[in-house]
């Protein structure tokens, strides 16, 4: 009877010869006999990765049955003794990863090469820039900065990986606003017409395109010629479109924006960047039906995400909410909730339970007693009281949800207060209420004989704070401030002043108009500073 050595060597035999059939079976009968020999098991593993990953597409099902089997032989204690199952465990890995990624499952795939990782095992070039990839899609960030990193140190500039790797860590350090370093990574390419530029079309046109964005405010030219060189790469693409139009935007060409995203738009009906400019940039002009039917574009994007997945959605416009508790949130930006909670009794007196959702200080502000603004509505402090609902949905929907398209329809008169019982910050004579800690630029030149006010925001978690706050504002005789939280606050509580619209102001804020639909006791000043006078009367609305 042969030794399970030489039936091991006829098998072995067998497998390098490629007759596949009679090698598996022999290492089958082996494992019959010792379920846990080490050499059976992982050679069987090395054969099943070898059929499937030679199948067009590659099924990840058949390379994970391989994966496994390899697996155990490597848990094996005698296994250190054998380098050959550490380096094929590694490269099943890395095949299961490619098959996962094929198949848009990212999570397995980010499972699998965490595992390598983990494992000890050498990350291919490729394998770790998809590890730092999808690191960083799910914010990872620290994580995939020192994947990306690694990329960086281990290979020139004009290798596979460099290019990829660099956009990657710019797009990372972008979204964490480290906007410098960014530049200087892409800056530090060679120009894509060089003989030392990576061969890589898709990669060269992001990182241009990246440039663009980080040069939009500090350097327009350079900007535009980064955006004539993504041009000359990728074509006419709908990224160009999207980027060509902030490049407009932040130049204060609303109108011109507007027409380059709806090209982008044109090319690629479902870019959500693009879709969420023009739906902003529709707004800033008072195209309100065509401008809130897309605001919901911002949940396109890759990092945005609803604050309750269990609860329904109120979708449409006709879906009858009387009766229903209807949960609306407001977000995490500062200026949504002061905006829009002018709606909120639109929502109850169409028979709907309304619950908003707020952080502790906007909690503070909302006048819901009897025969106050809001009356009616009940609030939920964030983080502290419990949710139950029918359906919900984000404050920013609720004019689409509303069918508000009128400018008419958005005034309700102030709907936001101060709490009872808190003083206001001390002051004398005449105050006007300034933004604290601004740049010299952004400070209002106010006539002679008030007082500056310095206003701040406080901690959203500060009810107190946020309370005196809106008591300062009510005590105030007008305000000068930049756009942003503490002008909506005072606009939502109707205070009078004058609000600086820099060019590049978000949605809220409306292009080129002195006066605003949502707040009519303020103002406009549409520039990048104050102007030399803001005149004598700064409290009148007229």
């Amino acid at each position: 009877m042969a030794s399970l050595s030489e039936v091991l060597s006829t098998a072995v035999a067998h497998h390098g010869a490629g007759r596949l059939d009679e090698a598996e079976a022999i290492y089958a009968a082996i494992l019959e006999q010792v379920p846990d020999q080490i050499d059976a098991l992982h050679l069987t593993g090395v054969l099943r990765l070898q059929r499937a990953v030679s199948m067009t597409p590659a099924d990840p099902a058949r390379i994970a049955a391989g994966v496994n089997l390899i697996r155990r032989a490597h848990a094996q204690p005698g296994a250190t003794a054998i380098p050959d199952i550490a380096t094929n465990l590694g490269r099943g890995l890395s095949a299961l990863a490619r098959a996962y990624a094929r198949t848009d499952a990212r999570t397995r795939a980010l499972e699998t090469l965490l595992e390598v990782e983990e494992l000890g095992l050498p990350l291919t070039p490729a394998d770790r820039l998809t590890l730092a990839d999808n690191l960083s899609l799910v914010q990872a960030g620290t994580e995939a900065e020192g994947h990306y990193r690694a990329l960086l140190s281990a290979g020139p500039v004009a290798s596979a990986q460099n290019l990829p790797a660099r956009v990657g860590l710019a797009q990372l350090l972008i979204a964490r606003q480290r906007r410098a370093e960014a530049l200087s990574l892409l800056d530090g390419l060679p120009p894509p017409d060089s003989p030392q530029a990576t061969p890589n079309p898709s990669a060269q046109a992001v990182a241009q395109g990246l440039r663009a964005q980080l040069l939009m405010t500090s350097r327009p030219e350079d900007a535009a010629a980064a955006l004539v060189h993504m041009e000359s790469i990728g074509g006419a693409s709908a990224e160009l479109r999207h980027l060509s139009g902030k490049l407009l935007q932040t130049q204060g060409d609303i109108t011109g924006a507007r027409a380059l995203y709806a090209q982008a738009l044109a090319l690629e009906p479902g870019h959500a960047e693009a879709r969420l400019a023009h739906a902003e940039a529709c707004l800033r002009l008072g195209a309100w039906r065509d401008g809130f039917a897309d605001l919901s574009w911002r949940w396109m994007r890759p990092t945005a995400a609803r604050l309750y997945g269990s609860i329904p959605l109120w979708e449409r416009a006709d879906q009858d909410v009387s009766g229903r508790r209807l949960l609306v949130w407001d977000e995490a930006e500062l200026d949504v909730l002061p905006h829009l909670a002018r709606f909120l009794p639109r929502l109850r007196d169409r028979g709907a339970e309304v619950i908003v959702e707020v952080s502790p200080g906007w909690a503070a502000l909302l006048p819901t007693g009897p025969g106050q603004p809001l009356a009616g509505i009940t609030v939920a402090t964030r983080g502290t009281d419990a949710v139950r609902a029918d359906l919900q949905v984000p404050l920013q929907e609720l004019p689409d949800r509303l069918s508000l398209w009128d400018a008419g329809d958005f005034w309700t008169g102030p709907y936001l207060a101060a709490p009872a019982g808190i003083p206001p910050q001390p002051f004398t004579g005449r105050g006007v209420g300034v933004a604290a800690n601004v740049p010299p630029h952004l400070a209002p030149p106010l006539p002679p004989g008030v007082t500056a006010v310095p206003l701040a925001v406080p901690d959203t978690n500060q009810p107190e704070a946020w309370g005196r706050l809106a008591a300062t504002l009510a005590a105030l005789d007008a305000v000068a401030l930049p756009a942003g939280p503490l002008a909506h606050l005072a606009g939502a509580m109707g205070r009078p002043g004058v609000v600086l619209v820099p060019l590049d102001a978000d949605w809220r804020w409306p292009a080129a108009a002195e006066r605003t639909p949502w707040y009519p006791s303020l103002r406009l000043v549409h520039a990048a500073s104050w102007p030399a006078s803001l005149g004598p009367n700064l409290e009148s609305p007229s």
